[in-house]
């Protein structure tokens, strides 16, 4: 029996591998400008208009990396957009049985990118309120 395949999206981030299923990816496009939100925390870069949607986008990393890519992502509906990660390859993948969600990739296996984790990080970050 030929083991299940996944389709989906391949990034690497913080030098691993990560697999974000199709289900979960809208789009990837080259990275719109993106203005800053007053008050927002760190992680939220701002707010992106692309493909007729303002996007919300999300830093997976400290800085936003080189912000060349943007994955649209549907995230409880909404789109958001996250920057930060290096998409290495997309397609169909065989499931790895070693761990829920996880691909392999280029040999290697590629855990699933956990965006509920990462937007749920935004909730406990501290937004400010600009005075003036």
């Amino acid at each position: 029996m030929t083991a299940p395949k996944r389709g989906g999206v391949v990034v690497r981030h913080g030098g691993a591998l990560r697999f974000l299923p199709a289900s979960v990816v809208a789009r990837i496009a080259p990275c719109p400008p993106i203005s800053r939100v007053p008050g927002a925390p760190k992680p939220m870069l701002g707010i992106a208009y692309d493909e007729g949607e303002i996007v919300p986008v999300i830093a997976l990393d400290e800085d936003g990396g080189a912000r060349k890519t943007l994955i649209v992502c549907r995230y409880l509906g909404e789109p958001v957009g996250i920057v930060g990660c290096e998409v290495v390859q997309t397609g169909l993948f065989d499931a790895d049985p070693s761990a829920e969600g996880a691909v392999m990739a280029r040999g290697q296996p590629a855990r699933s990118l956990d965006l509920a984790a990462t937007f749920a990080s935004l909730r406990g970050a501290r937004w400010t309120v600009a005075e003036g």
